[in-house]
């Protein structure tokens, strides 16, 4: 079972997400990058905000896998 972690930042404002906005996320059993809605979900929970997963797209972030 692999574990891998991803930190997602945000590289412009949209909607409710502003640039520099991160989290980390860690996925098991697939080394995909989050979806849009797990990007939604993780900021939600971060920053208690209301981000519509719409706004998640992955061209509005960098993400970059911290453990290989």
């Amino acid at each position: 079972m692999s574990n891998y972690l991803w930190k997602v930042t945000a590289n412009r404002n949209i909607g409710m997400v502003t640039k520099r906005m991160f989290v980390e996320i860690m996925k098991s059993n697939t080394n995909a990058k989050p979806s849009q809605k797990e990007i939604a979900q993780a900021l939600n929970n971060k920053y208690n905000a209301n981000v519509n997963e719409g706004h998640c797209g992955q061209s509005n972030f960098d993400i970059i896998q911290i453990n290989e």
